[in-house]
């Protein structure tokens, strides 16, 4: 049966009680194809974090410092993620969005990076953009002038199998004299530095507390404790990186259950492999899956598709969270899993709302189910009057669990996301229903929400306008069953030379920074060329009428 965390709840405190308390059992394993598995005890996930830990100390790495992590998802980087904690610094979760790295330096500089854990492929993405802006490098340390903060590089060989395979000097002399263990760390004290979506670009840095993850403790009570009636282990499939705060492993950590992860060192052009998702589902005897959407409407298919009778697998339960649901997700129930619970929340907030959908429940579109203890939500018009029950309007919230002011940034951003009495501002656009649950369709404005990630037009825009041959562009959405959008770039070329799609196409592919999955990535699926772009009666363009004329052309409604 799980325990309830107290009020001295931390990552490393956590680690420390399961590896006391379990010091044998598997508390991740990492899988790829053709791969034999990784496995981390509890003991082992925790002797090597300390270890981490205390290497980051003798290279003067100050608890309290800034460490962002570069590598794919492996057992390295977990270990460097629970290092970091464990010396009381902060990981910084970032992502390369564009291939010069623009944004990524930009929030390197923003939050004063101290320490940086990188491939030592030289062919590997990071790596090759970050070290463009090394003057000197010797061992660990390092000197440059863009980043003028960064002091220590810790490289690792990702090609090593089982070996973990971090890189220090030989001989580092301490330059700070403290144990990882004796480390004091607080439940107010930060852990990890997560990065919003970017829709305007350059993302936000949002500070993660440890009590943070108490928001998270009464979401997973509320489906964990159900499972552990029907068995006694309890494994989970988490498809989700590391890198998103949906994707942090704060299962283990609040209940010590093995968690199956992805190993995303073993490269690969495709999108997630739906038949490999099925096979390590069925054999590591997962009870428990978080999928994204796409992912979950795909697997039903397969399953579907290659088993037309009735299916036997240990899949109880599928936790969706990032976008919002159409009725589609029904097909799930019966054939994926028992139960789909969707979560409703945002990386400032946590968990908002949470909607259990099973076959007495049922499912209407967009609906993401009653709210979260210690959450307050009001429905309000343009003016912040609050509006009746069943009338849309703009999602405003209060919790226990709100974030601090963003890192790096003026002190006036944070504060102009909340109203004069203290409400979050989340830009969403909903209501409620008659029996008090809350309907979030989307954002307010242009911003594109793919699956689980929002892009805003105007800077992707921005980016194709430097594309030869293109005089102007317009990024609009359109629809898409799975990720519920899709990004269309409509262009207008220039008469000599005339530009096809094609070649807007191959330039964006270069220019935007690909990832595992098509729907992380801010570069356009569809790519189509206009003589003119549509105008209201007031001479602005409209987007609106060119999303319709942009779905019809792709036949997509």
């Amino acid at each position: 049966m799980m325990e309830s965390l107290d009020e001295h709840y931390t990552i490393p405190n956590r680690l420390k009680y399961w590896a006391n308390k379990q010091p044998d059992s598997q508390a991740f394993v990492y899988v790829a194809k053709d791969k034999p598995n990784i496995v981390l005890t509890s003991k082992e996930i925790y002797d090597l974090s300390v270890q981490f830990g205390r290497r980051l100390s003798k290279l003067g790495v100050e608890p309290g410092s800034v460490v962002c992590i570069l590598i794919p998802d492996s057992p390295a980087a977990l270990v460097a993620y629970f290092g970091i904690l464990c010396a009381g610094c902060n990981v910084q979760n970032a992502s390369i969005q564009m291939s010069d790295g623009t944004y990524l330096l930009q929030n390197l500089h923003k939050s004063k990076c101290r320490a940086m854990i990188l491939s030592s492929s030289p062919d590997d993405q990071a790596n090759r953009i970050i070290s463009q802006h090394f003057d000197t490098v010797s061992g660990n340390y390092v000197i440059s002038k863009k980043l003028p903060h960064l002091k220590n590089v810790i490289y690792t060989n990702l090609n090593l199998g089982t070996e973990l395979g971090f890189i220090w000097q030989k001989g580092i002399v301490p330059t700070y004299n403290y144990d990882a263990e004796e480390v004091n760390i607080r439940t107010d004290d930060i852990t990890v530095i997560m990065s919003s979506s970017g829709t305007t670009g350059l993302s936000k840095l949002i500070p993660v507390k440890n009590a943070y993850f108490d928001s998270v403790e009464v979401f997973i009570k509320s489906i964990s404790e159900s499972m552990y009636a029907l068995s006694p282990c309890i494994s989970m499939f988490d498809e989700h990186s590391i890198a998103w705060v949906w994707g942090l492993p704060f299962y283990y950590t609040q209940t010590g259950g093995r968690t199956i992860l992805l190993d995303r060192r073993v490269k690969s052009d495709d999108s997630l492999d739906i038949r490999f998702v099925k096979d390590i589902i069925a054999r590591e005897n997962c009870q428990i899956a978080k999928l994204s959407a796409a992912s979950c409407l795909e697997l039903t298919k397969f399953i579907q598709r290659e088993s037309p009778g009735p299916v036997t697998w240990p899949l109880n339960t599928v936790i969706l969270a990032g976008q919002p649901l159409k009725k589609n997700i029904l097909t799930t129930i019966g054939t994926l899993a028992t139960t789909v619970y969707n979560m409703y929340g945002s990386t400032e907030l946590g968990g908002v709302s949470i909607k259990k959908i099973d076959q007495e429940s049922g499912f209407e579109d967009f609906n993401t189910g009653s709210l979260m203890k210690m959450v307050s939500v009001k429905i309000v018009d343009e003016h912040l009057k609050d509006v009746p029950t069943g009338t849309y309007g703009q999602v405003l919230v209060k919790t226990t669990a709100i974030c601090r002011p963003y890192v790096g940034d003026e002190d006036d951003l944070w504060m102009s996301k909340f109203t004069d009495d203290g409400w979050f501002l989340t830009n969403d656009y909903g209501c409620f229903t008659d029996k008090g649950e809350l309907i979030v369709r989307g954002r307010f404005d242009d911003v594109i929400m793919r699956g689980m990630n929002y892009f805003h037009p105007s800077w992707i825009e921005n980016i194709i306008r430097g594309c030869a041959g293109v005089a102007d562009i317009l990024v609009v959405k359109v629809p898409d069953e799975a990720l519920l959008n899709e990004i269309c770039a409509c262009y207008i070329s220039d008469k000599d030379p005339d530009i096809c799609p094609e070649d807007v196409m191959d330039f964006c592919w270069k220019t935007f920074a690909s990832h595992d999955s098509n729907d992380k990535t801010a570069c356009p699926k569809y790519f189509l060329q206009m003589e003119s772009f549509p105008v209201n009666r007031n001479g602005k363009l409209d987007r609106k009428v060119l999303e319709e004329k942009a779905a019809n052309l792709l036949n997509l409604v």
